[in-house]
């Protein structure tokens, strides 16, 4: 990974920060803590040549001559300064309030990194999940859940791992600093020397950090395909268990994860061997600076042994602050793939945002009217072509036809899942569009073939995203849904808990569920998507008359299969292959003699 793409990753990470409105600027406090700390580390270190000098010398006089630590030392009385044991005791407290305070404020770093790392994977969560749900159903529909589920959990916390471990190569990297200062200051010529031993580790760390950056991005790809597979297999256990294909599935999984842990473990394995080849890199290159520092030593005058000794030191610990350093490079590769993932999340293309107008929808006046509405799902195949009808308000409007023909297309516009071409969709005579999205489906109720219901009680399920609902309310919406049997049976009544989805209700009891819930929401427009779909013949007789007094009053739009339930409808409108093939009243199309006639007459309704 060049060092250009590895300033770009960087760049895109500090640029992810900002878009979710968490300024790089706080990076300062930890940095300037590592800074300090530093600073303490190299005092630290500069103590040891005097210490080691006065032990070899037995004679601590000449701190009181050193410079900068001199000048304090000589404030003190005279009667401390003339014993050596009390010379070395101050030497020996400053030494060690240095190494305390290093580590004080290297703890201090740490944590206030911590803090803002933290802050700043939550608040990335956070965000990620509300552009989600920014995004239009056309998205959802061309992408799986398990890949978003990832993104999620996983991709965020990799795509700011940068941050999160910089605390880490901060440190590393100052203290590195600080001891290649320590070293051109006891023998700028032995740190002319070594200066290739830092050379090598780079282009060793180098070769082996592209190689982790190109897994990293199989490894992106793996995990996003581990998250589908696992998101859509336990989704559709029914599926799998009525099949018999646990075996196969588990054999699929296995596949995937066997592949991520391949990948896993190979740059597990890089990184880890990263290590090693530094100690043993710096072992040959300290051999030869070793050898070179006799040489020095050796001249008169040159240098004293214990510089020479801290200096071996320093050598081998900057060698291994080097190592930590070119790891960041290591996080930056692996945070590629997963950042890449973030940065299509936040990028409009290919969203197919819905968006509302300006307008306050304050509730149907006349008539919602379709005029030759086209629509397709981005295959270029049309559901449904040129389709124009009426619905006037206060009326029953069924649409009718056979399946595939685009009729929940139609109120998948009406509720605008999709967003439909301009100028095919009046509201009122005001293209739909114009309308302020939350306003227009505050006066809508849906009641869907799809039941969707949450993991929890029954009561927050019927209740969902309704306020201030009173008992009194929520008690006659149970019992005109028919539900009022239902929750006397259950363990725990409204307060129990109905599992994902409501598997622990049945399909007429879900759909009664989404029946109370519509019949709650008192919206004026009531849309019936299939909603006796689910219910036997003694249930769906109860839940029609529910639906006819609901109706009442209310513009209601029904989409049925069962044409007995829509024998009382005002108008009724006959899909096929996305057009409009018939409309007229019951009557009418039964005496029409054409596709109406031929759909009721294969009902044998008589």
């Amino acid at each position: 990974m060049s060092l250009k793409k590895e300033l770009s990753t960087f760049g895109d990470v500090l640029s992810l920060l900002k878009g979710i409105n968490i300024h790089p600027a706080y990076l300062l406090v930890p940095i300037g803590l590592g800074i300090i700390a530093a600073g303490f580390e190299g005092a630290s270190i500069g103590l040891l040549i005097p210490m080691l000098n006065g032990f070899l010398e037995q004679d601590f006089s000449f701190i009181k001559e050193a410079p900068y630590l001199g000048s304090v030392i000589s404030r003190l009385p005279v009667h401390i300064l003339n014993s050596d044991k009390n010379l070395f005791a101050i030497l020996m407290g400053i030494f060690v309030s240095a190494v305390l305070l290093k580590n004080i404020f290297k703890y201090a770093s740490s944590i206030s990194m911590s803090f803002f790392a933290n802050r700043s994977m939550h608040h990335l969560r956070k965000v990620v999940f509300g552009r989600y749900l920014s995004f239009g159903k056309l998205y959802f529909d061309r992408s799986s859940v398990g890949h978003h589920a990832t993104v999620l959990s996983v991709f965020t916390e990799y795509a700011l791992s940068p941050i999160i471990n910089i605390t880490k190569y901060m440190n590393a990297l100052f203290s590195l600093v600080v001891y290649l200062i320590v070293m051109s200051m006891i023998s700028w010529q032995l740190t002319f020397f070594a200066l290739p031993l830092f050379v090598v580790l780079h282009f060793a760390v180098k070769t082996m950090i592209d190689h982790v950056r190109e897994l990293g991005i199989e490894i992106a790809e793996q995990g996003s395909e581990l998250g589908k597979k696992s998101i859509e297999i336990l989704s559709t256990i029914p599926l799998v268990k009525s099949y018999g294909t646990e075996a196969l599935e588990r054999n699929k999984y296995a596949d995937i994860s066997d592949q991520k842990a391949r990948l896993d473990f190979k740059v597990r394995a890089i990184s880890e061997l990263m290590l090693p080849l530094q100690e043993v890199i710096t072992l040959f290159m300290a051999s030869g600076l070793f050898v070179i520092m006799l040489w020095l030593l050796a001249k008169e005058g040159t240098m004293e042994a214990p510089p020479f000794i801290v200096y071996f030191y320093l050598v081998l610990n900057a060698a291994s602050k080097f190592g930590t350093v070119t790891g960041f490079r290591s996080t930056l590769a692996k945070a590629f793939g997963p950042l890449e993932e973030i940065k299509d999340v936040f990028s409009d293309k290919s969203k197919f945002f819905v968006k509302g107008g300006d307008t306050e929808f304050c509730g149907l006046q006349k008539k919602i009217e379709f005029k030759n509405a086209s629509f397709n799902y981005g295959n270029g195949r049309p559901v449904i072509d040129r389709v124009s009808f009426t619905i006037q308000k206060g009326n029953m409007t069924a649409i009718v036809g056979p399946t595939g023909g685009g009729k929940s297309t139609l109120i998948n516009l009406v509720m605008r899942y999709y967003d439909c071409e301009p100028g095919s969709l009046f509201v009122d005579g005001t293209d739909i569009r114009s309308y302020d999205l939350t306003s227009l489906l505050n006066h809508i109720a849906l009641v869907s073939q799809d039941t969707l219901l949450l993991h929890d009680t029954l009561a927050n399920n019927i209740t969902y995203g309704l306020n201030g609902i009173s008992k009194e309310s929520l008690d006659e919406a149970i019992e005109r849904a028919r539900l009022t049997e239902l929750v006397q049976k259950l363990p725990q009544g409204l307060d129990t808990l109905i599992g994902d989805r409501g598997v622990m209700l049945s399909g007429g009891e879900k759909q009664r569920v989404a029946i109370a819930r519509a019949l709650l929401k008192k919206a004026e427009i009531l849309i019936l998507d299939e909603a006796t779909s689910s219910l036997d013949s003694r249930t769906e007789k109860l839940i029609q008359e529910a639906i006819d007094e609901a109706a009442k009053g209310r513009t209601a739009i029904v989409i049925a299969h069962r044409l007995s339930t829509i024998q009382h409808a005002d108008s009724i409108v006959v899909i096929d292959e996305g057009s409009v093939v018939e409309e007229g009243g019951l009557d009418d199309l039964l005496a029409a003699n054409g596709m109406f006639k031929t759909l009721w007459d294969e009902q044998q309704f008589v």
